[in-house]
């Protein structure tokens, strides 16, 4: 199934993509007939945001498949009557992950962007955060102030969304605890982030989470490690790769994070970039405003932003302390 959210005017709202429609589970749920409820029937509502969904865990999930079900089996999705239905192109997607909890990056996890730098593959998996701030949906601008950044980079990611509270799972469990999976664009301001010594402040600016379009369940999309990924800048191929590229696995990642802190349903990890990014280019190629970036794997769907210059606003500049009293983290 494929999930997502798209923007009602009392908010963001769930949804399912059958076809060409979305369908408001939550409403759906409201107007099934009492038969087609079956063993849901005791349940009052379905959640009406993605996080909530997530959190009610499989009952709740296998209720909103029934609805997917009946909809399509009922001839409803044939005349797009209902109030519950919308046509995709008339409604407007959000992140499918509004609000998780924590984005946790894995650095350096494609075996061809390891060698595009000529460095060999680490021996475990470099994990940074990005900030749940930088999360934005398909279509809205990526933007910075013109003086925090002159390099911003694109950089194509599998995301996976944990699905159930997960601490200490070990590798061969944890297809269990996983939801499915989404885009993540892991825009990335390189002078910053080289600058710091560090990565989470060049890669949690307001904007640099491109997410979507949909949320797909793990059972959809099959073996998460045989997928084409691929970025357009301009309609221009930057990066083409595939998953099975990637150095640390799905399950080993959920394994190695979960050692350290307890992930939580809507949580989001993205699993790395593959070859192509700007700043390894020769000459390097960076965003600007006016920009397209199109991020597409298979069996999850495209995810498309615009670059735009930052609204205008006043700037202070930040004063950091120099010589011995500076902390590099």
């Amino acid at each position: 199934m494929k999930l997502l959210t798209f923007r009602h005017k009392d908010g963001l709202r769930l949804g399912a993509l059958l076809g060409s429609l979305v369908v408001d589970l939550a409403a759906a749920f409201q107007a099934l007939p009492p038969e087609a409820k079956g063993a849901h029937s005791h349940l009052a509502a379905l959640p009406a945001d993605m996080l909530s969904f997530l959190q009610a865990g499989p009952p709740v999930w296998q209720a909103a498949q029934s609805v997917a079900n009946w909809v399509h089996s009922s001839g409803l999705a044939d005349t797009a009557a209902a109030d519950f239905l919308s046509l995709l192109s008339k409604v407007h997607l959000g992140p499918p992950v509004p609000n998780p909890g924590k984005i946790i990056g894995v650095g350096m996890n494609y075996a061809d962007h390891a060698r595009e730098q000529n460095l060999p593959p680490p021996k475990a998996p470099i994990l940074f955060a990005k900030f749940s701030t930088a999360v934005i949906g398909p279509g809205e601008a990526i933007t910075w102030p013109a003086e925090a950044s002159s390099q911003v980079d694109y950089e194509a990611e599998l995301a996976v969304v944990i699905g159930r509270r997960a601490r200490l799972v070990t590798a061969d469990e944890a297809y269990d605890y996983i939801a499915g999976y989404t885009i993540v664009n892991d825009v990335t301001a390189r002078d910053v982030q080289f600058g710091d010594g560090q990565w989470v402040r060049g890669k949690s600016f307001d904007t640099f989470c491109p997410m979507g379009p949909y949320l797909v369940t793990a059972d959809e999309v099959g073996d998460p490690h045989k997928l084409a990924i691929r970025c357009q800048l301009n309609g221009v191929v930057m990066q083409d790769s595939n998953t099975d590229q990637l150095i640390f696995d799905i399950p080993m990642l959920v394994e190695f994070i979960s050692r350290t802190c307890t992930l939580l349903p809507g949580d989001v990890i993205c699993t790395g970039t593959p070859h192509g990014v700007g700043v390894f280019r020769d000459p390097p190629v960076f965003l600007k405003p006016g920009d397209l970036v199109e991020v597409e794997i298979e069996r999850i769907g495209l995810l498309s932003n615009p670059v735009a210059a930052a609204a205008a606003r006043r700037y202070w500049p930040v004063h950091l302390p120099t010589g011995d009293k500076a902390i590099i983290p």
